[in-house]
């Protein structure tokens, strides 16, 4: 069983905890940001650390707010449910295969890159895999279940990056942190099956 804080789920919480302080840190020390951000052409020329610490940097409140508050929203319920070492397995792989599908598709560049983006998206597809029916609200209201969310996000980042509708985001990045999840959920559910969906509510207020 995961450990809980407060009725919540620890590494969830921890997760939460690390991108605040990477973030502060990056507030707090000039050359930080450069050091942690994913710079393809330093990462692959010998900065091999940036392909993990990336996805605890952001480029601002309003970027580490949207992501902290997915984690927050799927996370828990994800971390309950797949136990706390497949759980961080799924965020870290998710934002491993967010860059190296952006490198893959954009190319060795010398653009950093920053977020936890490509592994929220990650835990949101585990829990649409998962919880396929189940309601997600979306801005400013709208109702959808959480499968077909993630078949929207599929198409609109892949759209997205490939006509450059969203400038300065990493759109393939977020595309590549779904499909890693999804191949993850559907290898363990093919060597444990177990468990049915439940019908619950869970609340998004953004898609970030």
């Amino acid at each position: 069983m995961t450990g809980s804080l407060h009725g919540y789920t620890r590494i969830t919480i921890g997760l939460i905890a690390a991108n605040f302080i990477v973030f502060i840190l990056q507030l707090s020390i000039d050359g930080f940001s450069e050091l942690v951000a994913l710079t393809p052409s330093l990462a692959v020329s010998g900065y091999y650390w940036q392909f993990f610490t990336y996805m605890f940097a952001h480029g601002s409140i309003s970027h580490i707010g949207l992501n902290m508050l997915g984690l927050f929203i799927f996370g828990g319920v994800m971390e309950r449910v797949l136990g706390e070492r497949k759980y961080i397995t799924l965020y870290i792989l998710s934002g491993l295969g967010s860059s190296f599908l952006h490198m893959a598709l954009t190319g060795i560049s010398d653009i950093p890159m920053l977020g936890a983006s490509g592994a929220v998206f990650g835990i949101l597809a585990a829990y649409a895999y998962r919880f396929p029916k189940n309601t997600v609200w979306v801005f400013p209201g709208i109702p959808v279940p959480a499968a077909i969310l993630v078949v929207f996000f599929v198409f609109f980042e892949f759209f997205s990056g490939l006509f450059g509708l969203q400038p300065g985001i990493a759109n393939f990045g977020h595309l590549g942190g779904i499909l890693v999840s999804l191949a993850l959920m559907f290898f363990w559910q093919k060597r444990s099956r177990g468990g049915s969906s439940e019908n619950s509510v869970e609340f998004i207020w953004e898609s970030w």
